[in-house]
């Protein structure tokens, strides 16, 4: 007789099925927007990827906008998660807010933050998108302001063009990002970086 024992199968319960379902349709999604694009991230392509059938998907999002907007808020969580994860792990050789200027350069340059990209255009011509993504856009953005908010040394910007300046960064990052997929120019970034970098001493400055 064998001594080998045969352990038990685990029986998933149904809300462990469903959650895990979710998330395998949630993550072929993002694959496929960052992947093929907005307009070949389809019904059909979401299920070859998940291997989820069509009735499944619509038994778990009324719509594949519901999905989309699922993945939206899958992606900033993940950017979040991320970038506080790097920012209180690293060595901060530099001045603190330079390091997270850096780091959040280094976060619109990911291959995940694609997904945004893709939405935002996408969203300009597709009033059904724009208006149902405008609330999770609204949720990102006020994580990433609590997120920097609670960044050392952030208390040395004034108050009243934190938000400001943190959104003109985030905007020129975004930009440098699209721009450099068809045309790098690294030289230009990093002057462009210095200038910012002194923009932020400057403000700094002002408040001392």
């Amino acid at each position: 007789m064998s001594e080998e024992m045969t352990l038990p199968k685990v029986r998933r319960s149904q809300r462990e099925r469903r959650e895990s379902t979710m998330a395998k349709l949630v993550e072929a999604t993002i694959d496929s927007l960052r992947e093929v694009g907005y307009a070949a991230t389809s019904v059909k392509e979401v299920c070859r990827r998940s291997g989820v059938s069509h009735g499944g998907l619509f038994r778990h999002f009324p719509s594949m906008l519901e999905l989309i907007l699922a993945a939206a808020e899958e992606v900033a969580r993940r950017q979040i998660a991320e970038f506080e994860r790097r920012f209180w792990q690293a060595p901060h050789e530099e001045p603190s807010l330079h390091a997270a200027m850096r780091m959040l350069r280094d976060a619109c340059r990911t291959p995940i933050n694609s997904v945004w990209y893709e939405l935002l255009v996408a969203a300009r011509t597709d009033a059904p998108l724009r208006t149902a993504l405008e609330p999770t856009i609204r949720r990102y953005y006020a994580s990433i302001r609590t997120t920097a908010s609670r960044l050392p040394g952030i208390d040395s910007i004034p108050e009243d063009l934190f938000e400001t300046l943190l959104f003109t960064l985030v905007h020129v990052f975004d930009g440098e990002s699209l721009a450099r997929v068809v045309l790098p120019h690294p030289e230009l970034e990093e002057r462009r970086m210095s200038l910012l970098v002194g923009l932020i001493e400057l403000l700094q400055q002002r408040r001392a």
